[in-house]
């Protein structure tokens, strides 16, 4: 089972990092990319998307927490109204950042939709923690 990735973030090197990560795990496909919050959502929540056949398994939502135009709380926020409207709680989301600021760790666990909190670069034991998440709850 492949499970669905959304990277989200505005350095194009940490998305490749991230992405080779991914890919060399051999568990995330297909796996899409946005360089901000806004553009994320944008196309998260696009008709286009939302007529595609429903994936299999949730969708892994990496997303930085500095960005320009929405950062990665405030993409939190809004992504949590939409999907409720959209009554979907198809998401594991996990935050990284190039800083392990205690706030921003603190934030992101009282978000009550934030699984993991990484620090960047994405490495191979967080992309174990997310599969092991993936299994306890019966989805690998």
């Amino acid at each position: 089972m492949m499970i669905p990735t959304y990277i989200v973030d505005d350095v194009e090197s940490d998305r490749y990092i991230a992405r080779r990560r991914l890919a060399k795990s051999g568990h995330f496909s297909p796996v899409a990319e946005a360089s901000d919050g806004a553009e994320f959502l944008r196309s998260y929540f696009s008709d286009d998307r939302r007529q595609a056949a429903t994936p299999s398994l949730p969708e892994l939502i990496l997303l930085d927490i500095n960005m320009p135009e929405l950062n990665g709380f405030e993409t939190i926020e809004e992504l949590k109204r939409r999907r409720d409207e959209a009554r979907s709680t198809g998401q594991i989301v996990a935050l990284f950042s190039s800083s392990d600021n205690e706030r921003d760790v603190e934030r992101s666990q009282a978000s009550g939709i934030v699984e993991h909190f990484f620090t960047k670069p994405i490495d191979d034991s967080a992309i174990a923690e997310i599969l092991e998440t993936y299994r306890a709850r019966g989805y690998l």
